[in-house]
């Protein structure tokens, strides 16, 4: 959640771009935005909630685990398993090995797309920068003077994508999309972040979504049951 929540101060520059291009003032609204995100972190140290991580092939349940989180005294984010992890269980004998085979050729594929995707989280301030100078950064309009979506092309890679999109009405950062590859343009995998809010408007991932069709493997990671702590 910390790392979602710091691409604020990254966004700043594309966001003054986007903020000129509607003749809004930039300034007012890019400090309304990092002065939301910022309380938001601060806040969320103060509750724990329920983390649910569900990964499934060909639309099959593979594995799925919970863990209460909350963040430490000194504010490291903790998470602590919840009951046993549920597993699809392989079969015995040869099938079992070429199974078991299989499964950890996913797991290193997984790591590596997870890895991919932190390439890009929190984006580079100076990055996006020399995306708009060279002619890669777009805005999309999703509902006049109130949602739009930032798009920045060619990122970290050629052909690959990221678009941030903004409630301007409520100064809230609402999802962020990453469209990526790993090894080549045909291995496409997709990064999604939902954000939602709490009653007292701290800002939150929802839920987190990792595609990777090539293997017919996606990851949803939801966040949720958020309760004030007690000063763990």
């Amino acid at each position: 959640m910390k790392s979602h929540l710091m691409i604020s101060a990254a966004l700043l520059f594309g966001f003054t771009i986007a903020g000129n291009a509607q003749g809004t003032d930039p300034k007012e609204l890019i400090g309304l935005i990092k002065q939301n995100l910022a309380t938001s972190m601060q806040n969320l140290k103060n509750y724990e909630w329920l983390e649910t991580i569900t990964v499934t092939k060909d639309g099959e349940v593979k594995s799925n685990k919970q863990s209460q989180c909350y963040y430490s005294v000194d504010n490291k984010l903790m998470k602590v398993p919840i009951g046993n992890a549920q597993e699809a269980k392989s079969p015995g004998g040869i099938r079992g090995k070429v199974a078991a085979n299989k499964k950890a050729s996913m797991k290193d594929y997984v790591e590596q797309c997870v890895a991919k995707i932190q390439e890009y989280l929190p984006p580079s301030g100076e990055k996006l920068q020399s995306l708009y100078a060279t002619g890669k950064t777009t805005l999309a309009v999703l509902k006049p003077n109130e949602l739009f979506k930032i798009n920045f092309s060619d990122y970290l890679q050629a052909g690959d994508a990221m678009a941030v999109s903004i409630d301007q009405e409520k100064k809230l950062l609402t999802e962020i999309n990453v469209n990526t590859y790993v090894d080549g343009p045909e291995d496409k995998i997709a990064f999604k972040i939902t954000y939602a809010q709490l009653p007292d408007g701290t800002q939150y991932a929802k839920q987190t979504v990792l595609d990777m069709p090539a293997k017919k493997l996606k990851i949803v990671i939801a966040n949720d049951g958020y309760k004030k702590g007690a000063g763990k």
